[in-house]
């Protein structure tokens, strides 16, 4: 769920060799001088580990450096001690298990600097930080159901990827919060706290003026997927009719298994469907303009 550039980074080593004779003259006083301390190479990772370089040069100080395993669901821990920070032009190395993971750093008042998902670590790498500029994405809550979990997610990931939220912040119904987000363009999702989808907005622009995402109680529905194929169904996207992509995959970790069904929760409304197997071929027929009201059933057969 989850546009990164790796360099590897070397550091200098000082070595000053002093020399001293016997029996030499008194030589003249002369005022001190700082000395530059020697800067030490970081250890070369252990087979299995990887030492990862944050290089800080986005203009910003960076004081939450969160490093994610693609396995988990929500963001964990800080990776910084607290009252540490990465000033910009800095930078500070990370050591960890190689593998795949999903990587984000924050400025000092929790404002997001830098996002990357499902990112292969191994060995000596660089994650840099360049300048950028972000805008206020102003979330609305006019429905009557607490916002829990909310995606933004750009619009080349098939993930949704974690929760901006995080795991102990809602947005009550009937009030409002702004988050600073980099210019682009996403995908939007805002759920309930049974993880249900409350909205849904797809290939939204964010521009420099930012944008106000305002949500209204709407009509649910459900859909539910029968798969009567031989072969399981990996990916199923759900995207508003006429949207001009597929947006994410709503299956996520999920699979349906040949014979087996999975019931989606959204509102109601009119959506293009494309279910697809896990090669990410189309299984069947892509369906346009579907309107979805009370509980429907869509079936996946021969």
């Amino acid at each position: 769920m989850k546009k990164f550039s790796l360099w590897i980074a070397a550091s200098a080593l000082i070595l000053a060799v002093l020399a001293c004779g016997r029996s030499t003259p008194v030589p003249p006083t002369v005022e001190p001088t700082a000395t530059v301390p020697p800067v030490t190479r970081p250890t070369a990772a252990p087979s299995g580990m990887v030492n990862l370089t944050l290089d800080n040069q986005s203009g910003l100080p960076v004081c939450y450096v969160y490093i994610s395993s693609v396995q988990e669901e929500e963001w964990e821990e800080n990776w910084l001690p607290q009252k540490e920070m990465i000033p910009s032009g800095s930078s500070r190395v990370f050591q960890l298990e190689e593998g795949a993971y999903d990587l984000r750093a924050d400025d000092c008042d929790n404002n997001l600097v830098d996002i990357h998902y499902e990112v292969q670590l191994a060995g000596e790498m660089t994650w840099s930080l360049e300048p950028i500029q972000r805008a206020p994405v102003l979330i609305v809550n006019n429905s009557s159901h607490e916002i829990c979990y909310l995606f933004i997610s750009p619009v080349d990931s098939e993930e949704w990827g974690p929760d901006w939220l995080g795991r102990d912040s809602t947005i009550p119904a009937g009030t409002t919060r702004t988050l600073q987000v980099p210019l682009g363009t996403y995908d939007l999702r805002a759920d309930d706290c049974d993880e249900n989808p409350l909205d849904i907005q797809n290939n939204i622009t964010l521009g420099a003026d930012g944008i106000t995402w305002t949500l209204k109680d709407v009509e649910e529905a459900s859909l539910e997927l029968i798969n009567q194929l031989d072969v399981p169904i990996c990916y199923v996207f759900i995207s508003p009719a006429g949207s001009e992509d597929w947006g994410t995959d709503w299956l996520g970790e999920n699979t349906v298994p040949p014979g087996g069904s999975y019931t989606f929760y959204l509102p109601a409304g009119v959506y293009d469907l494309s279910a697809r197997d896990c090669n990410g071929d189309p299984v069947s027929e892509e369906v346009y303009g579907q309107e979805i009201r009370g509980e429907m059933t869509w079936t996946i057969s021969p």
